[in-house]
């Protein structure tokens, strides 16, 4: 077995050492500036030597530096690590759009609803009714169980009018003085609810005629699409009935055509700006049939007949809904 080597041993350094111990506790800046009194000439240059081989002060010191790295790296890492488990800071949030309050939404005006003049308010750019007198007028003949349960079934709320507006259908007779208040309803939503109660089910007329050879299909994009089949030569007045829907065969006007739907009723899709009064611009051609180029032309010119006010003419009238 082979001999270890062993180091060389001085025989200052355990002497050296034990001065240090003694040095440390009696001196306020430690060994390093401590010399013993017994070392004179060789033995302070062997005590320095021993020194610089025990690293002495400077060996404390660049310890004590290397410690502080030390923690300082796990301080560091510590850092990195919190940081990557720590999830990213949430998105700064927009501030909402703050807009001037619509100084018109208390100037009365009046509009058109199923042949009956309704009282309004122009609220945020749509007409806003006023919903007792389509009560007392339009939905007269209706209960109002059914009245509730259809608004149940297609979403629609209505909002009450403030004083200033309650004044106003006061002073103009809309409502007596004693009313508390009186509640407002879109003029889209308003269609949508006579449209359900008024023109749905065993009340449809239907259509007893095959369609002529003029005949095309058109459709509309509202309150869930329907198509149906357009016949021109029908189109005598402006309510006449000339659109037979594909899929209940019942028969409409233009105007109330543009309202009908079966299959997606849109229950939870907000709609705003809707107005039956504007169906030139909701009717349209379907794309899946021949000739639609001919079709296009005759509905243009089917479009413009008994356009008094030429609406049509001069803009197209928008519409929007949003899913919610």
């Amino acid at each position: 077995m082979e001999d270890l080597m062993l180091p060389a041993f001085n025989p200052n350094l355990k002497r050296v050492l034990k001065d240090f111990q003694s040095a440390a506790v009696r001196s306020l800046s430690g060994p390093s500036n401590y010399a013993p009194a017994w070392m004179e000439g060789a033995d302070l240059t062997e005590y320095r030597k021993a020194l610089l081989l025990t690293g002495g002060a400077g060996g404390l010191k660049k310890e004590a530096a290397a410690v502080g790295e030390n923690k300082l790296s796990e301080q560091t890492t510590s850092r990195e690590r919190e940081a990557f488990f720590t999830p990213p800071p949430l998105p700064i949030q927009q501030m909402p759009l703050f807009m001037p309050m619509d100084a018109s939404k208390s100037e009365k005006s009046e509009t058109i609803l199923e042949g009956e003049t309704i009282s309004c308010f122009v609220v945020g750019g749509e007409k806003r009714l006023c919903l007792p007198q389509i009560l007392n007028t339009v939905l007269r003949e209706v209960e109002l169980p059914q009245i509730n349960g259809v608004c149940d079934e297609l979403h629609i709320f209505c909002s009450r009018c403030n004083s200033d507006q309650l004044n106003i259908l006061k002073m103009s007779g809309v409502l007596p003085w004693s009313a508390p208040s009186c509640g407002l309803i879109t003029k889209t939503d308003s269609e949508r609810l006579c449209n359900a109660l008024l023109h749905r089910g065993s009340s449809l007329e239907r259509s007893r005629e095959p369609p002529s050879r003029n005949s095309f299909k058109v459709y509309h994009e509202c309150f869930g699409k329907c198509k149906g089949i357009f016949g021109p030569e029908l189109y005598t007045n402006p309510h006449a009935k000339c659109i037979a829907c594909f899929d209940c065969n019942g028969i409409f006007s233009p105007q109330k055509f543009v309202c009908h739907s079966h299959k997606a009723l849109e229950n939870r899709t907000c709609h705003w700006g809707f107005d039956s009064a504007n169906w030139r611009s909701y009717l349209l051609i379907a794309k899946d049939q021949e000739g639609k180029d001919r079709a296009q032309n005759v509905l243009d010119s089917m479009k413009a007949k008994f356009d008094f006010t030429s609406c049509y003419k001069r803009k197209e009238v928008g519409y929007l809904f949003t899913y919610f």
